[in-house]
C-alpha cells in the first residue's frame, strides 16, 4: 500500500509541475490556474490515479477527435466557460484552439495543442499488471473476433469479388517469384510456446507433420546431413505432432488492460522469421510496392501525416484489432496464385493455448507475435486499397498505388478515395477504428507522429511505473530518458523533479551532455551541470590516452553462458555472423544490469 502510495503522489505532484511549466509557458491567470489545480487535486482525491490514465486521456482524444474530424469540442462532465461552450478546466489552452463559439477552429496555436496534449496524455501509457478481469475481456475479444472473420469467405457482391480478382493479380505480380523454399531460418528475440531460452533454441527436438512438408528437418534445422548422420539417437527421439500449438501471453500495455501475444513453437518461428525475411525485402524494393508498403522506415508515413496537417490530400486511417481480423481465408483468395501460400500456411499456427489451458483453433492467420503478421497484414491492406480504387474509381494502377500509403496497420490515402476503402473493406471483415482515423480538419497522426498543421505534437509519455527503489536498469534507464525528453520539450521544472526524485531513489546520475551516449545521464548542456558533477563524481587524467575521465554508471546487457554442439555452433553462427561473437555467451533478451566504469569526458 505504502508503494502504491508513494507512486501517486510522484504521478500527482509530476502532472501539477507539468502544469507549472505550461502556465508559464502560455502566461496563465493566477485565477485560472488555481482553478485548474483544485479541479485535478479533487478529482485524484475522488478517482485516485485513474484520474490520471483514464479521465485526462479521455479529454485528449476528444480533444483530437474535434481536430481530425470538424466536430465541436464536447467533453461530459465539464463545466463550461460562462458565455462560451468550452471546458472551464484548462480553458486557457482551449480558448487557444478553437473559437469563443466552439462550433468551427480559429486560427489555432499548435503549441497550445501540443501543451494540452501533452498535460492529458502525461503518464497515459503506464504499464500496470493486467488485473484479472482485464485478462478475461481481452481473451474473449480475442474469441469473439476470431469467431467474426469466420472459418470460410462469404458470399460477395459483383464488385467486392472483382476487388478480390484484382488484389489476388496484384499479389502474383508483386510475390509471384518468391519461392517460399529459398529461406534463411533465423530465430526470433521473444520467448516460445514450447519454452526453450537462447542457450537451447539450436536444439530442435519436434517434427512437426505440417512443417515438415515444406521445410524437412534434414534441410532447414541441421547443418548438414552428417550432422544428422552423428545425432541419430536425437533424431530418433524426436517428437512427431501433426500440427504446433502456440500460446497466448499476455503482456502490460497500459490501464486500459494488457497487450495479447501469440508465442510460437521454436521450429514454426524458426521459419517463420526466414518468410517474413524475404517477404519484407521484396515487397521494400518491388518497383510496385516500394516506398508504399514499409517495415523498417517509418519517416515516409510520419512526413505524409505531417503534409495532411497542413492541409494537403493526405488522411490516416488506423485498423481496429489489425492482426486479429486477417482471416485464414482472405490469404488463400490473395495468394493463390504464388508459390508463396504453401509456405505460409506450412509455417502458421492453426490453434493456440489461452491462459486459462483451453486449446482454440483459430480463423485468423496470424495474430501479434508471429513473424507473418506484419508483413502479410501490411501487404494484404495494400492490395485491397489499391484494387478498390482501380476497381470502384477506375483508376490507373499507377495512379491508385500513389495514393496509399502502408506502414503494419496504419494506413495513409489521399482525401479523396478513403471513404471508398472505408466502404468495402468491411467486406473483408478488415474494420477501421474510426475514433483514431484522422479525415478532417489539422489533426494527423501515423507511426507514433501527432501532428497538427504542421508542427508535431506527440506528447513525451511516461511508460514505467514508479518505485521507491530502481533496482531495474530498464526502468532507470525509462525515467533519465523521460527527464531528458521533456528538457528538450522545454519543460525544465517538470524534468528536474524526475531528476531530483531519481537520484533520491537511486543515487546521484551525471548531469552533461559531454559522456558517452552508453551512459545513464541526465542532458543539461550547462557550465552549472558540469561544475555540478564535478563536485559529485570521480575524474581522472587517463595519460595514456590523453582525456579526462568520469566513473559514470552505464547499462549492460546480461551475459548467460552457453554451450551448443560444434555443429550447432557453427550452424548459429553461419545464419547470424554478426551476432554474439562472444564465443559461449549471449546477452540475455530484454534484460540490463547497472556497472559502472570510466569513460571520456568530451
Amino acid at each position: 500500500m505504502g508503494e502504491h502510495n508513494s507512486s501517486v503522489v510522484f504521478y500527482a505532484t509530476l502532472i501539477e509541475t507539468m502544469y507549472a511549466d505550461v502556465a508559464d509557458r502560455f502566461r496563465f491567470s493566477d485565477t485560472e490556474s488555481k482553478r485548474d489545480i483544485a479541479e485535478m487535486r479533487s478529482r485524484l482525491r475522488k478517482e485516485g490515479l485513474g484520474f490520471l490514465t483514464k479521465t485526462l486521456p479521455s479529454y485528449g482524444k476528444a480533444l483530437d477527435r474535434a481536430l481530425s474530424s470538424g466536430i465541436p469540442l464536447h467533453i461530459p462532465g465539464l463545466k463550461l466557460r460562462p458565455g462560451t461552450q468550452l471546458p472551464s478546466f484548462l480553458g486557457e489552452l482551449t480558448s487557444r484552439i478553437f473559437d469563443k463559439f466552439a462550433t468551427e477552429k480559429s486560427d489555432a496555436d499548435p503549441e497550445a495543442v501540443k501543451a494540452y496534449r501533452q498535460l492529458v496524455y502525461l503518464v497515459y501509457k503506464l504499464k500496470y499488471e493486467p488485473t484479472p478481469t482485464q485478462v478475461v475481456k481481452t481473451c474473449k475479444a480475442f474469441e469473439i473476433t476470431d469467431v467474426e472473420i469466420g472459418e470460410s469467405s462469404p458470399d460477395f457482391d459483383t464488385v467486392s469479388r472483382r476487388i478480390l480478382v484484382q488484389a489476388r493479380t496484384f499479389t502474383s505480380r508483386v510475390l509471384g517469384t518468391v519461392h517460399p523454399r529459398e529461406i534463411i531460418p533465423r530465430h526470433g528475440p521473444g520467448a516460445v510456446a514450447t519454452g526453450e531460452d537462447y542457450t537451447e533454441k539450436m536444439n530442435f527436438s519436434r517434427i512437426y507433420s505440417t512443417l515438415e512438408a515444406v521445410y524437412p528437418y534434414t534441410e532447414y534445422f541441421v547443418l548438414n546431413l552428417n550432422q544428422v548422420v552423428d545425432e541419430q539417437h536425437l533424431y530418433a527421439a524426436m517428437l512427431t505432432d501433426e500440427i504446433g500449438t502456440a500460446k497466448v501471453v499476455l503482456v502490460p500495455k497500459d490501464s486500459r488492460g494488457p497487450r495479447l501475444i501469440s508465442c510460437e513453437p521454436l521450429e514454426y518461428q524458426w521459419i517463420q522469421q526466414g518468410l517474413a525475411s524475404i517477404i519484407t525485402s521484396k515487397l521494400e524494393s518491388h518497383r510496385l510496392t516500394k516506398g508504399h508498403v514499409n517495415f523498417t522506415d517509418q519517416s515516409i508515413n510520419r512526413r505524409l501525416a505531417l503534409e495532411g496537417s497542413l492541409g494537403k490530400p493526405w488522411v490516416t486511417l488506423d485498423m481496429k484489432d489489425a492482426s486479429d481480423r486477417v482471416a485464414t481465408w482472405l490469404v488463400k483468395e490473395l495468394f493463390c496464385g504464388t508459390e508463396l501460400l504453401e509456405g505460409l500456411l506450412a509455417a502458421r499456427t492453426t490453434q493456440t493455448r489461452l491462459p486459462d489451458g483451453r486449446i482454440m483453433t483459430m480463423n485468423k492467420f496470424a495474430p501479434m507475435g508471429s513473424a507473418l503478421c506484419f508483413p502479410v497484414e501490411a501487404f494484404i491492406f495494400y492490395a485491397l486499397c489499391v484494387s478498390t480504387l482501380v476497381v470502384v474509381k477506375r483508376y490507373p494502377w499507377r495512379k491508385a498505388l500513389d495514393r496509399v500509403y502502408v506502414y503494419g496497420d496504419d494506413i495513409i490515402m489521399h482525401s479523396e478515395d478513403y471513404a471508398i476503402a472505408c466502404q468495402y473493406l468491411p467486406e473483408f471483415k478488415l474494420m477501421f477504428n474510426i475514433s483514431k482515423c484522422c479525415t478532417a480538419g489539422f489533426f494527423r497522426e501515423s507511426c507514433g507522429c501527432d501532428a497538427y498543421k504542421g508542427v508535431d505534437v506527440t506528447p513525451v509519455k511516461l511508460r514505467s511505473v514508479w518505485t521507491r527503489r530502481l533496482t531495474d536498469p530498464a526502468s532507470l534507464e525509462s525515467y533519465i530518458a523521460f527527464s531528458n525528453a521533456l528538457y528538450d520539450r522545454g519543460y525544465q521544472r517538470s524534468a528536474q523533479y524526475v531528476e531530483n526524485y531519481v537520484c533520491k531513489a537511486f543515487g546521484p546520475i551525471p548531469t552533461t551532455s559531454e559522456l558517452n551516449p552508453s551512459y545513464l545521464r541526465f542532458c543539461r548542456p550547462s557550465v552549472c551541470a558540469r561544475a555540478y558533477n564535478q563536485s559529485r563524481f570521480r575524474f581522472r587524467v587517463n595519460r595514456k590516452l590523453q582525456r579526462l575521465e568520469m566513473y559514470a554508471p552505464y547499462s549492460a546487457s546480461v551475459l548467460k553462458r552457453y554451450h551448443f554442439s560444434d555443429r550447432r555452433e557453427m550452424f548459429r553462427r553461419l545464419l547470424s555472423p554478426n551476432k554474439h561473437t562472444d564465443l559461449g555467451t549471449y546477452a540475455v533478451p530484454h534484460r540490463s544490469c547497472l556497472k559502472w566504469g570510466w569513460h571520456a569526458v568530451a
